[in-house]
């Protein structure tokens, strides 16, 4: 079934990004337990169907810090995170100290993390012999980082390369992925009585790439997550207020955050109007349209077809499905992971029909 839904606001400048906040940053003495610092990494080897993401958070004032990473291949819909052809999580690591140069133990697991130049190379080693598992991933970057206009979160494009061993099998990494990098603000565990926050990245070469994240009031038939949701809903919540955010502007109540970049130009998204295809019962989206408006009136039609989809459980309160999608934009063939946020408000819905 396709449901649809438009969300528009207004323009806001992209935050100040600097080589510095690629590094860990010093934490308030006031500082809740809640506070995180993260990072996103990931790759896809298109002719080959293999998808990777890889995902580090800390937790400073705990001085405790989660790392998880999956690999899977084909074209398929898991059923569940653990049918990844490999994976591995640990939620409970000591916490390091600086992010220069790394290692993380996660039993049979070494993973190496280098920044080599903030925000342009990094570089991630991992080697799991037991499990005849092997990555050597190398970032550069292809665009520069794209600045939350709330602060304390960007994004960037960077080109991969590098080579993984999956089953005892070598495959050649060279491709984009869109990374993401947050810091100094609190993500509490408890779900947020919002319509589904979904955000989709994606890129079409060196110079173009998009990224969205959204209050989709079209997905669930309930008035509760419907367009006029934040009409009966008080506190932090009715204001749209959410874990993934630093809680600075938005563009609108529903319009999080976004920028589309053309020639290597990225600009703020100040409309988009989306059709998705998605099963009623499982959640899964099967296809994806988005005209997407930017800061100077061009409006870009991006169609996405999912390849495959994990059940990401990011915390045990929260499931994220990371679709894998195929896009078309302008004639040029991209790739994408569009990623859809269910807590235990929407399920119950789901489940009530």
């Amino acid at each position: 079934m396709w449901k649809q839904s438009a969300h528009a606001g207004c323009a806001l400048a992209f935050s100040e990004i600097t080589p510095e906040d690629d590094f860990l940053h010093p934490v308030a003495p006031d500082a809740p337990f809640t506070s995180i610092e993260t990072n996103l990494y990931g790759f896809n080897i298109p002719h080959e169907d293999i998808q990777c993401n890889i995902y580090l958070l800390w937790h400073p004032v705990l001085n405790t810090m989660s790392a998880h990473i999956f690999v899977y291949q084909g074209a398929r819909i898991l059923r569940h995170q653990l049918a990844a052809d490999y994976f591995v999580e640990h939620q409970y690591l000591p916490a390091v100290a600086d992010i220069r140069d790394y290692r993380l133990q996660m039993g049979s697991c070494e993973m190496r993390l280098r920044i080599d130049k903030p925000l342009d190379r990094i570089s991630i080693e991992v080697d799991d012999p037991a499990r005849a598992f092997a990555l050597r991933l190398n970032y550069e970057a292809a665009l520069p980082p794209v600045g939350r206009p709330g602060g304390r979160h960007f994004t960037q494009l960077m080109k991969t390369r590098g080579e993984l061993t999956l089953d005892a099998k070598r495959h050649v990494i060279d491709g984009f992925y869109v990374r993401d990098r947050s810091w100094g603000y609190a993500r509490p565990e408890q779900p947020e009585r919002t319509p589904p926050y979904r955000w989709i990245t994606g890129w079409f070469g060196a110079d173009c790439a998009f990224v969205l994240a959204w209050l989709d009031t079209g997905l669930l038939e309930s008035e509760a997550f419907g367009p006029g949701w934040h009409q009966s809903v008080e506190g932090p919540d009715g204001k749209g207020i959410n874990k993934w955010e630093s809680g600075g502007p938005t563009p609108s109540l529903n319009l999080r955050s976004g920028w589309f970049a053309v020639n290597g130009e990225p600009r703020p998204v100040v409309r988009i109007d989306v059709r998705t295809q998605i099963d009623n019962e499982s959640l899964v989206v099967k296809a994806i349209e988005i005209d997407i408006e930017d800061a100077c009136g061009d409006i870009r039609h991006v169609v996405g077809e999912t390849v495959s989809m994990i059940p990401k459980m990011y915390w045990q309160n929260l499931l994220v499905h990371m679709h894998c999608m195929r896009l078309r934009y302008d004639g040029r063939r991209g790739e994408g992971d569009l990623m859809d946020t269910w807590s235990n408000f929407h399920i119950r819905e789901v489940q009530a029909r």
